[in-house]
């Protein structure tokens, strides 16, 4: 009986198994860029710790891949109404963090 309670621990999970990985809460994109967005957002936070310092870098990267007028936000919590372009609005979590990103103009 000891083993079977053992092993039932043993498979419980206290933590989001998802929580390792950026997630897409909304977005509108390509479907070929939505894995682009998401390494994106995992390499930035392998490197800065700082919102700021994240949001420059993601907003680097997207204007020098996709052209200028992007528009990055990243923090604990915010709201926002906002615009965007066809194809090319991300909202992701991770690391108990929310990136909007989108391009406008």
């Amino acid at each position: 009986m000891a083993l079977a309670t053992q092993s039932c621990n043993c498979i419980q999970q206290d933590e989001d198994p998802c929580a390792n990985k950026p997630r897409f809460i909304r977005h509108d994109l390509n479907e070929k860029l939505e894995s682009f967005f998401l390494e994106m957002v995992y390499r930035a936070c392998n490197i800065y710790d700082d919102p700021v310092e994240l949001c420059t870098a993601l907003k680097q990267c997207l204007d020098k891949k996709f052209g200028p007028m992007w528009h990055v936000i990243v923090g604990q919590t915010f709201g926002g109404h906002f615009e965007h372009d066809p194809k090319s609005f991300a909202y992701i979590q991770f690391k108990g963090l929310s990136f909007l990103m989108f391009k406008f103009g």
